[in-house]
């Protein structure tokens, strides 16, 4: 009985030691488990966040780039627009340098007809005008019976009919884009007391040609012919001596400048302002001319070709003033 007994408690001990160790090789197992999760779980969160950093270093760099290829695409835009504006501007002072070039030619060749001819090409201009203004009332007129349309507003200079100076006139020289105020009243006053003591001087002579100056930065060179009794001016011309620089327009028309100065002595309502512009000051001369509108004078423009000096003769033409 008491043999039986033992036998029992060793099978009881065997079984009990057959569950310890199984319940060891299963916590064993669950800790190595847990530990291969912890690392691959571990592994997989810095994958991911590898992943998130590196695409949002991606966005910016590829937002840069679109960034960078607008811009120069906009650059190149610009580039092409400002190379056909300034193809433009100088087109279209190539045409204002014509229009001037062969007005000045028609006053020339208006200026050597006689008095009869005059009068005919002036009323030929006269008929052309009202032909012109008539046109215009019409149109404005069929204009009128249109529809309604959207107004544009330009804001522009005013240039009125062009019309003869015989007031005071102001004589300015711009070449090179500089601002010379020509002293014509004493030029013209200083010829007119010095040719007759000249031509008595040179009595025997056909010709008389002669100088005078320097008079404020300008050298008067003249030109007389012989008549029955004396001597008749053919044509004076003016040139700068090379001290004379004259000044910028934006320097002339600041206070303190000879144009302002020279401005500020005159009356605008009396006073037309005669610009000698050369081909290289056009630019110069528009602005020149608004500035003078502003200030209430009238601008009448003679434009001259590089070699040919300021001149003067008792057959040419009077300026036209706008």
């Amino acid at each position: 009985m008491a043999r039986r007994e033992e036998q029992t408690n060793i099978g009881e001990d065997s079984f009990l030691d057959t569950i310890a160790n199984l319940v060891g090789i299963l916590i064993i197992l669950v800790v190595l488990i847990g530990s291969k999760t912890k690392v691959a779980a571990e592994a997989k969160s810095r994958e991911i966040a590898q992943q998130d950093i590196t695409d949002q270093s991606l966005e910016p760099a590829a937002e840069a780039d679109r960034l960078r290829s607008a811009a120069l695409e906009n650059h190149r835009q610009l580039q092409q627009y400002a190379m056909e504006t300034e193809y433009r501007r100088l087109e279209r002072d190539k045409l204002l340098e014509q229009t001037m070039l062969a007005k000045e030619a028609i006053e020339e060749r208006i200026s050597k007809v006689d008095d009869k001819q005059r009068q005919h090409i002036e009323k030929s201009s006269q008929l052309q005008r009202l032909e012109s203004e008539l046109k215009d009332v019409g149109d404005r007129l069929g204009a009128a019976q249109e529809t309604k349309r959207t107004k544009i507003i330009l804001e522009h200079l005013p240039t009125p009919m062009a019309k003869t100076v015989f007031s005071r006139e102001m004589h300015v020289r711009l070449k090179g884009g500089r601002v010379t105020v020509i002293p014509w009243d004493r030029l013209v006053s200083t010829l007119k007391e010095h040719a007759p003591l000249a031509a008595r001087r040179s009595a025997s002579k056909k010709t008389l040609d002669d100088k005078l100056g320097p008079i404020n930065g300008f050298m008067l060179h003249y030109r007389m012919s012989a008549i029955p009794g004396g001597f008749e001016l053919e044509r004076f011309e003016i040139d700068v001596t090379p001290e004379n620089i004259g000044e910028s327009l934006d320097e002339a028309l600041q206070t303190g400048g000879m144009l302002r100065g020279e401005m500020s002595s005159r009356l605008a309502a009396e006073t037309v302002v005669t610009v000698w512009v050369y081909p290289d000051s056009f630019a110069e001369f528009r602005r020149l001319k608004t500035a003078l509108y502003r200030e209430g004078f009238l601008a009448a423009a003679r434009p001259l070709p590089d070699d040919i000096l300021i001149g003067a003769s008792p057959r040419g033409s009077r300026s036209a003033a706008q």
